[in-house]
């Protein structure tokens, strides 16, 4: 049986390779308002994220529904920042643009200190 130390460098040795092979990862965010991620216009609604790290480089990919009938709406791309604060939930951040249209600038991870920023 593994005891507790080799475990933890066993987890921590998998978390690495992870990290080192580009670890693709998902989560599930609200949208409150349309508005643009990269040169795509989303509606309202709830979306389905998921993005492959390139440290610290991101291929951002938005999905809507489930199961077959889930379809990739946008793709692009992003970074990872982690930030001093600790989200409780997932959050969408806009800025809005001199015309008045709203942009996704940045994606906050629930239970994480790390949010996906989008260039303008």
């Amino acid at each position: 049986m593994l005891n507790r130390k080799m475990l933890q460098m066993l987890v921590t040795g998998v978390a690495v390779l992870m990290l080192a092979t580009g670890s693709a990862l998902a989560s599930s965010f609200s949208f409150p308002y349309k508005g643009n991620i990269g040169q795509t216009r989303l509606d309202a609604g709830r979306y389905d994220i998921t993005w492959q790290q390139h440290s610290p480089e991101l291929t951002v990919t938005v999905t809507q529904g489930k199961g077959k009938k889930a379809s990739v709406v946008a793709t692009v791309q992003g970074r990872i920042e982690n930030r001093e604060t600790k989200y409780e939930r997932n959050m969408v951040v806009y800025t809005t643009q001199p015309d008045g249209s709203q942009t996704v600038s940045e994606l906050r991870i629930g239970g994480t200190n790390s949010a996906i920023v989008f260039d303008k």
